[in-house]
């Protein structure tokens, strides 16, 4: 359906045509109306966030690695520094971090590498979790939206005496659907995407792991 015709009162041909992405909007009223776009704008947004920070380069990218390796086993320690410093990876920081704290000793290195280590996985989640957080307030608001639609309607009965007609109610009734719709949609989405994103995280902090324990080993050989 790409539009809908608004009739004129008493038998008018049809005077104008609204787009329906126009008119949902128009249906979700004042309120619901910036409120879902808004919902929306955070999703797709939280969504590309987390596409591009969760994956192998932003954490631990295996060209870094491996030019880490070859700068370490060569005892060029400083260069390997300025490898990892520069890297915008979450192991990249993890390492850096542990390569200053080396000055002192190695188990205050292996400390300061598993607290970063804490550090970096909390935002991960942290920023995966609002995915989740979104896909289970906006059912809410689109309940909150039916629930005021209705009222509306009851509303429009009761001032009319128990005698409205369809079109009367047509706007309470149209905001309790439509809120409801697209706020199951957008919780969809959201949930789709958290639970696309979860075991894909979940992996990659377990190579975080692995990688940061294989670097641990290295420090104490030397």
């Amino acid at each position: 359906m790409e539009s809908l015709i608004l009739f004129a009162q008493n038998g008018v041909e049809p005077a104008s045509e609204i787009s329906y992405l126009y008119w949902y909007i128009d249906a979700c009223g004042p309120f619901f109306g910036p409120v879902f776009v808004l919902i929306s704008i955070v999703f797709v947004t939280l969504a590309i966030m987390n596409w591009l920070a969760i994956s192998r380069n932003a954490i631990a990218p295996p060209a870094m690695i491996e030019e880490f390796h070859e700068k370490w086993e060569a005892k060029e320690y400083q260069e390997a520094y300025e490898i990892a410093k520069n890297s915008d990876s979450a192991l990249g920081k993890i390492l850096a971090v542990g390569l200053v704290k080396m000055s002192d000793n190695v188990a205050a290195a292996e400390q300061a590498m598993n607290d970063a280590t804490e550090e970096e996985v909390m935002i991960l989640e942290n920023r995966l979790g609002y995915l989740g957080t979104i896909a289970t307030v906006s059912p809410l608001v689109g309940l909150l939206g039916t629930v005021w639609g209705m009222i509306d309607a009851f509303q429009v009965i009761a001032r009319t005496g128990g005698v409205a007609n369809a079109s009367d109610l047509a706007g309470g009734i149209s905001l309790a659907l439509v809120t409801t719709q697209v706020a199951l949609l957008i919780a969809i989405l959201a949930l789709v995407f958290f639970e696309a994103f979860k075991p894909r995280l979940a992996q990659l902090i377990l190579e975080l792991n692995v990688h940061m324990e294989d670097v641990l080993k290295r420090f104490k050989q030397n």
